[in-house]
């Protein structure tokens, strides 16, 4: 009985999926693939470097096993370093016997260090890469490689202890390594979590014949650990005049969170002379709670770099509460933004704005969103370019609070507001944006029918395809994928006649992005358990 219902249920749930959706053909799918395939393999042949990384990754983004003699003949074959680097690295995710191959050819082969390391990386085999360990040049790339978190993760652990004993041997030998390459094997071992390193952290901060960039990553290095009996080291280091010092201790006491450190990080941030050494203070503060509200509020209306002063602002935001709060309407009040390089404090501009409005001051953000905007308006172009991000975030941040904002930045006659107030609408409306982002995508403005599509391609329906289907050659880059990645994302059968349009544009740039979207389309479909696929 419970085996029957156990197929019932799993009827009706292939039948859910069908409802609505014209389900494409194996066939077709299968010739779709072939031709996405094709288009790979003519940029390969034909294309540029960039041209060549791009559609590598879009393959490693949304390939299958099939993808893999495409990769692996970039990997081994590539005139360009960069291109064969992300083909080694990316087939890290396929598990096959020809990916294997390839990577151990190019493990002992290629006559780049680092992607050597790579593929050795991607293949995981002990023996490989404890022969590499061995070697300077490509011990010397796995410590830039290990320093990150996501590539120290692909290291096999049982390998760990031999990088580490690798890595602590290396070090003092500083003819052998420059000093870039000793400061990665601090990071290194940090995040190998080398426990026999910490000595060695300590000793390199504190000596005074060593570079102040290998002396401030051996701070670091403690704050990764969390060495908490450091932290005087760590406070001494703050007097001494280097930026590099300075913020990796800085750095490192904002983790450790230590309130005796109070004093040297309000000193650092009140006269210190590096104002990244000053950024890295107010952040180191911002933990540390209501304790640091006073030279946070000093930094903030007195510094004279805007950086300073944004960094002082984020931390008493983080930290809240009243004595925060008025701090940031004291400075509010000062007219600085007002007597400001729009350009210069742009940034600072648009923290003040998430500040108020995550601060409980709905309408005096809303109040200053508008006098930023007019003041900032002849500097949108360039900021748009810079800052779209931010500036999306910043107004969904007010919007929520004050949601009048919409309908003064959606009629605004400027189309670069319109657009930030379009794609803030739908971040913060999500899918009962979807009336509103249909009624922009007519709007003469490119920027504001881009947003508007971006919006509505995380909110798309099957039903969508006709209407994805206007904007999959779209001759701006973004509009075009996000039309893309809706019909890979939920399109049916009705969505096979757009890619293949795509696919046989004319543009090099449309085939490439249709063939990553057709791609991941027909594997979508090719995997998903219809039992009415041919």
């Amino acid at each position: 009985m419970r085996v029957r219902w156990v197929l019932v249920a799993g009827a009706l749930l292939l039948s859910l999926t069908a409802v609505g959706q014209e389900i494409p053909l194996r066939s077709e799918l299968s010739e779709l693939k072939r031709e996405a395939l094709a288009v790979f393999s003519e940029i390969f042949q034909n294309g540029s470097a960039a041209e060549r990384l791009s559609a590598v990754n879009s393959l490693v983004r949304n390939g299958d096993d099939s993808v893999v003699p495409l990769l692996a003949e970039r990997l081994l074959n590539d005139d360009a370093s960069f291109v064969r680097r992300a083909a080694a690295e990316g087939l890290f995710q396929f598990n096959s016997v020809h990916a294997a191959a390839a990577l151990r050819q190019a493990a002992r082969t290629d006559s780049v260090a680092s992607i050597r390391w790579a593929a050795a990386i991607s293949l995981g085999e002990p023996d490989i890469i404890t022969e590499l360990l061995a070697e300077r040049e490509t011990l010397a790339a796995a410590a830039v490689s290990l320093q990150e978190p996501a590539f120290a993760a692909r290291l096999p652990r049982v390998l760990w202890p031999t990088a580490e004993i690798s890595l602590l041997k290396a070090f003092p030998d500083r003819e052998a390594f420059n000093v870039v390459e000793r400061a990665a094997i601090l990071k290194a071992l940090a995040q190998l979590r080398s426990l026999a390193a910490i000595t060695l952290f300590t000793q390199t901060l504190g000596d005074p014949t060593e570079d102040p960039f290998v002396r401030g990553s051996g701070a670091f290095a403690l704050g990764v650990l969390e060495v908490r009996n450091a932290v005087p080291e760590l406070i001494a280091a703050l007097s001494i005049d280097s930026e590099a010092i300075q913020v990796g201790a800085a750095g490192a006491l904002g983790v450790l969170r230590d309130p005796v450190a109070l004093g040297a990080l309000s000193d650092l941030l009140l006269i210190g002379r590096s104002p990244q050494a000053r950024v890295a203070a107010a952040n180191a503060l911002a933990p540390l709670g209501i304790q640091a509200v006073s030279a946070l509020a000093q930094a903030l209306l007195s510094d004279e770099v805007p950086i300073v002063r944004q960094a002082a602002l984020r931390a008493l935001h983080q930290i809240k509460g009243r004595e925060a709060t008025q701090a940031v309407l004291a400075f509010l009040a000062s007219n600085y933004l007002q007597q400001c390089d729009p350009s210069a404090c742009g940034s600072l501009a648009l923290e003040t704005l998430k500040a108020l409005a995550e601060l409980g001051q709905a309408q005096l953000a809303l109040q200053v969103t508008q006098a930023t905007l007019d003041a900032l308006r002849e500097a949108l172009p360039f900021l748009f370019i810079f800052a779209e991000g931010d500036l999306v975030q910043t107004l969904s941040i007010v919007g929520r609070v004050a949601p009048e904002l919409f309908d003064i930045v959606l009629k605004d006659p400027s189309p670069f507001v319109r657009a930030l107030g379009v794609a803030a609408f739908s971040v913060v409306y999500q899918a009962e944006s979807r009336a509103t982002l249909l009624k922009y995508l007519s709007d003469e403005s490119t920027l504001v029918r881009r947003a508007a599509l971006e919006g509505l391609s995380l909110w798309a329906t099957p039903d969508d395809a006709k209407l994805l289907a206007q904007f999959v050659a779209d001759r701006d880059p973004r509009t075009r994928v996000a039309a893309l990645s809706a019909l890979a994302r939920v399109g049916d059968r009705q969505a096979l006649e757009p890619l293949r349009r795509a696919l046989r544009s004319e543009t090099l740039a449309v085939r490439l992005d249709a063939a990553g979207t057709a791609l991941a389309f027909a594997i979508r479909w090719i995997k998903t358990p219809q039992l009415a696929l041919p």
